[in-house]
């Protein structure tokens, strides 16, 4: 019989919902990088080298597209404007995923807000996952083949909430707050 040398409880401290393309596409610094770029301003791809290069990332003009390529297929990326120039076409781009690469802060040090916030939004997905005509849009998803769980439901709340994060961060007053610069209207 084997011993055991070590056990702890390991909890869940964080919740990415990827797809295999997204995952992908975020496999790569340089990629992450133009995203952060992004946020800040649309941009062409010519723009987005000269960025890099300053950055200390210098790469051709090609494999910089090749790169905006892999996030546009994933979703990350779209193509925000399109302008005339000299006769050609240049596009810009703008981001559909907010990116940030800081180390992660210690939370450990703010556990009753996490707690607090916690329990809010338990409440808040205890509705989406209840909610009748969310639950009827994944009649016949197939089960976990492990647990036998639906995780594509609880994927899918888990992703609307997300897009309701991403909406709200993207309101003036949200702008604003960060910032500390009132946006104009």
């Amino acid at each position: 019989m084997a011993e055991t040398l070590f056990q702890k409880d390991v909890r869940i401290r964080s919740v990415t919902t990827l797809g295999h393309s997204v995952a992908h596409a975020l496999n790569d610094p340089v990629r992450i990088r133009i995203l952060e770029i992004l946020s800040h301003k649309q941009m062409p791809a010519e723009e987005i080298v000269k960025v890099l290069s300053n950055s200390g990332h210098k790469r051709a003009i090609t494999t910089i597209r090749h790169h905006l390529d892999t996030l546009k297929n994933a979703g990350l990326i779209e193509a925000a404007k399109m302008v005339e120039v000299r006769g050609a076409v240049m596009k810009y781009y703008a981001p559909t995923l907010r990116a940030f690469s800081f180390d992660k802060p210690d939370l450990e040090k703010h556990a009753k807000l996490v707690d607090d916030i916690g329990t809010k939004l338990l409440k808040i997905m205890k509705g989406v996952i209840e909610d009748k005509k969310f639950i009827a849009a994944f009649a016949g998803k197939e089960a976990c083949n492990q647990c036998k769980g639906d995780h594509y439901r609880e994927y899918s709340a888990l992703e609307l909430l997300n897009a309701a994060l991403a909406k709200a961060m993207q309101r003036k007053e949200y702008v604003e707050m960060v910032t500390g610069k009132e946006q104009p209207k």
